[in-house]
């Protein structure tokens, strides 16, 4: 295993000085020899890079952290396409503004309908199976959605989903009142609730119950995590293909194929086997499990599919949400005017009653404004990624090649300071109605406001977002006052943020929730 290490090593250290080397002597004979005029089109702008390595050393370096801030400033500079080259192999296009984004999600949305496959998602042949990256063409893909659509997209299947929604959102408060005075960590606790209503969903039963009685979520969530934190690293293999052998050996291939063969293991045989066991396929429970399966008895999903829509669904659905409750906890703490408003709403529109039903959200308009806001500054997906299938694409001018990765910055777009006065500032009275910003949650048509993305690939479950997120925070900020423990004040919060699969806050909000005694 050393001797296979100090290999990479001594391979890259090669390649880095043959690549030094060349752009040397490339740089020398452009100065003798311009650029021809009867050259092809240039592609898009973009930082200089070497003849070998592109920008390859730029994107695991700056970039490997927040790339949708390393982006965002190379759009600054650059423009609202540009284009980077990692390795001899692979480009991409970075797309940064409203009209751009309009132009690749609209109307070359068909010849961008697939996604990019980075190498760490191989494993397994996850990604040869997994509904997040199957090209829009393919069939299982076209049979996936509409399963996703009949559960968290369609009217029947979002209000099958309402009562256990109000029912946990419930419990969540139940929780954070008889805390009171206790410092919580938010993200776990909405967390906690975002799973056991996806598994109700999916199988009719809490996570924290399947399997797991002695220590809860706890367990479960300790499958997701290792799978989420290998995925979000980037690998030398999407640059160069020649070195997927040693990444199989040593790299996070190996170690995401060990993560990942436990959370298929818990799926398969803790949930599907049990299913087909109990029941033998006669009782029916209205879930999705139900729809799988139906389709798993006349051979038109096989178990190894469903255990990965499956994985699809928890990762997917619940960090999306849980990630977008916190981060508009941390803006509200942040901004106590902001949080007054809200409470104030609360208090006006829904008084002394303890739940909140879907159908009181009709009538919290700020609330409202607060998470359309707070997905304007945090998408949960900040950079969506995409792969030209077709030769006649264009982008600001610019052609793009078949093969080429197109990313999306929605991170950028929804800072844009030429669309958004005060980008940078928490406004959620930007979003209310009559304002000149007002829309559906889910995005407008002139593409300044999609923090879900758009077209084919857009994301499945925004409806089911789009209703449980303010179910959840109006639940844990009704009738519940939120102070920062330690005394601490609202302008010494951290507010700084970590790019992984979605955008967390670096550091998990830690908030101390107060019940008045009277």
């Amino acid at each position: 295993m050393g001797f296979c290490v100090l290999l990479v090593y001594y391979i890259l250290a090669t390649l880095i000085t043959i690549s030094v080397l060349l752009h040397g002597h490339m740089q020398r004979r452009r100065s003798r020899c311009p650029w021809p005029a009867s050259a092809s089109p240039p592609p898009p702008p973009g930082p200089a890079g070497n003849p070998l390595l592109g920008n390859l050393l730029y994107v695991i370096g700056p970039l490997r952290h927040n790339p949708h801030r390393g982006l965002a400033s190379l759009a600054a500079t650059f423009g609202p396409v540009l284009s980077l080259r990692l390795g001899l192999t692979r480009t991409l296009v970075v797309v940064s503004s409203a009209a751009a984004a309009h132009e690749a999600l609209s109307k070359n949305d068909a010849a961008l309908a697939a996604r990019l496959v980075p190498d760490n998602v191989c494993a397994l042949s996850y990604g040869t199976t997994s509904m997040v990256f199957l090209p829009s063409s393919d069939h299982l893909w076209r049979q996936l959605r509409v399963v996703i659509g009949a559960g968290f997209s369609s009217a029947r299947g979002l209000d099958a989903i309402r009562p256990v929604l109000e029912r946990r959102a419930g419990e969540l408060a139940a929780y954070l009142r008889a805390n009171s005075g206790t410092a919580v960590n938010v993200r776990e606790a909405v967390n906690g609730t975002v799973l056991n209503v996806i598994s109700n969903v999916l199988f009719s039963e809490d996570v924290d119950v399947v399997d797991l009685r002695e220590q809860g979520t706890q367990i479960f969530k300790g499958l997701i995590v290792p799978v989420l934190e290998e995925w979000s690293k980037p690998s030398v293999c999407d640059a160069f293909h020649f070195f997927a052998p040693l990444e199989h050996l040593l790299g996070s291939r190996r170690r995401i194929s060990t993560h990942l063969a436990k959370l298929y293991k818990f799926f398969d045989q803790g949930i599907i086997e049990r299913r087909l066991s109990d029941d033998s396929g006669e009782k029916k429970h209205n879930d999705l499990l139900d729809v799988l399966l139906s389709r798993l008895a006349v051979s038109k999903l096989t178990r190894q599919q469903i255990t990965t829509f499956l994985t699809d669904m928890f990762i997917a659905a619940s960090d999306t949400s849980t990630n977008t409750v916190q981060w508009a906890m941390a803006q509200l703490l942040r901004h106590p005017e902001k949080m007054k408003k809200v409470a104030v709403e609360l208090d006006e529109q829904l008084g002394s009653q303890d739940v909140i039903m879907e159908s009181d959200l009709i009538k919290l308009l700020y609330l409202h404004a607060v998470v359309k806001e707070t997905l304007r500054l945090h998408p949960a997906v900040p950079i969506t990624p995409r792969e030209a299938v077709a030769d006649d694409v264009s982008l600001g001018g610019f052609d793009v090649p078949k093969g080429t990765g197109v990313v999306v910055n929605l991170w950028a777009i929804g800072r844009d300071e030429s669309v958004w006065p005060c980008p940078e500032e928490f406004i959620p009275e930007r979003f209310l109605p009559g304002k000149e910003m007002s829309c559906a949650m889910t995005g407008n048509k002139d593409f300044v406001y999609r923090p879900f993305g758009a077209g084919r690939r857009v994301c499945p479950g925004m409806e089911y977002t789009a209703r449980s997120v303010p179910l959840l925070l109006a639940s844990i900020l009704h009738k519940i006052q939120w102070e920062l423990p330690g005394g601490m004040a609202p302008e010494d919060m951290d507010l700084s943020d970590r790019y992984g699969t979605v955008l967390n806050l670096a550091n998990p909000l830690r908030a101390v929730p107060v019940v008045s005694s009277v």
